[in-house]
């Protein structure tokens, strides 16, 4: 774990160094993160001027799901989609699996975040003020539980977001040509409403076949509303099954894998 972490650290070392060599990529990631947050708030703040709660929501619940929303999603396109999108292109066709099966470190870890984008990281200082603004506007304050328990269900949905992110990129092993992640990233866009503003097939789909309900609804109403025992134990049992599930596609997968093109 301590070789893991090293290797972690230095590859993001040398991501931040070949970042800040194009400052001007900062001002545009800088200015696009504002502009999407804000149309995003924008929209939230115009429904509520019709209506005090959607879905059972609150503004200041919205807020907190927006701000949890945008933490995991900024975490996610830091650290795992530079590894895992386009997987098929990336990894498959042009070889750069074969280069990470031959370093003495696990495969996985490396195909899946070794490289990183630290200027996506923009996208977490800005959730973590619009979280703030929600909990500073909500009339009761979360306590000490709330938070412990929406640290835990956050950590627990970074797991699921990347066992998904690595069992689709392990569908590529069979079917090469296959390219989902335009579907995966619109499909992802949902998890920045409750689920309770979907029809009940949608809200099931959202909650046990594609959880996109664990990365962010969940952990804000454990924040605002207190911890629930039931969905605390859920969280993570889902992210333990479903990092267990990438690790046994991956060696599947790899079985399977003879090199490039294969």
């Amino acid at each position: 774990m301590v070789k893991l972490l090293q290797l972690f650290g230095a590859g993001f070392s040398m991501s931040v160094r070949r970042s800040v060599a194009f400052r001007t990529n900062l001002l545009f990631d800088v200015v696009l993160a504002f502009t999407g947050l804000g149309t995003t708030i924008a929209a939230v703040a115009i429904v509520f001027t019709r209506t005090d709660t959607v879905g059972g929501w609150s503004k200041a619940e919205f807020l907190v799901l927006i701000g949890t929303y945008e933490l995991i999603t900024g975490l996610r396109s830091a650290f795992i989609d530079p590894n895992l999108s386009w997987f098929p292109d990336n990894g498959i066709r042009n070889g750069k699996l074969d280069a990470y099966l031959l370093q003495p470190a696990p495969s996985l870890f490396l195909a899946s975040l070794s490289l990183s984008a630290p200027l996506a990281l923009i996208q977490c200082v800005l959730g973590a003020g619009v979280l703030s603004w929600g909990i500073g506007t909500a009339p009761d304050k979360p306590d000490l539980y709330g938070v412990l328990s929406w640290l835990l269900l956050v950590i627990a949905g970074l797991v699921v977001t990347w066992a998904l992110s690595v069992l689709l990129a392990c569908l590529a092993f069979w079917a090469p040509k296959l390219q989902l992640d335009v579907f995966y990233h619109s499909a992802w866009q949902l998890g920045r409403y409750p689920t309770d503003v979907f029809a009940r097939p949608i809200r099931f789909a959202l909650t046990y076949v594609f959880p996109l309900a664990l990365i962010a609804a969940v952990p804000s109403s454990a924040l605002l509303n207190g911890p629930n025992a039931g969905q605390l134990a859920a969280g993570l049992l889902a992210a333990a099954v479903a990092a267990g599930l990438a690790a046994l596609a991956w060696r599947a997968g790899l079985r399977r894998y003879t090199g490039a093109t294969s």
